[in-house]
């Protein structure tokens, strides 16, 4: 286990959380999927998305090896009820480089 890589991922994770950019270490070239989005550059990808942070990640769960992080995790809203997601982060020379989410429907 990489235990620079899982730091980087929940310093990410805590950075959505509490909207704190500088805990965001992207890669300025960062590929981004999601079963809606796809960005192929870091700044895309925040000017799109950055409206959400502030929002509760709740019942994290980190897995870790190597260059690859996976963390697992729910938001709950009034709105949509709850929704569980999970995502996959390459990172590579202290960057994350990579982002694959994958969320089933409402």
């Amino acid at each position: 286990m990489d235990l620079q890589n899982l730091k980087i991922a929940k310093d990410y994770y805590e950075g959505w959380e509490t909207k704190d950019v500088s805990k965001l270490k992207l890669f300025s070239g960062l590929k981004f999927t999601s079963p809606d989005s796809m960005f192929n550059f870091a700044d895309d990808f925040l000017k799109a998305c950055w409206h959400l942070a502030g929002v509760k990640l709740e019942n994290k769960q980190f897995i870790s090896d190597g260059n690859i992080v996976c963390v697992k995790y729910e938001i709950n809203s009034a709105e949509n009820g709850s929704r569980h997601y999970s995502e996959w982060l390459t990172i590579e020379g202290g960057e994350i480089r990579e982002i694959e989410v994958f969320y089933g429907s409402k």
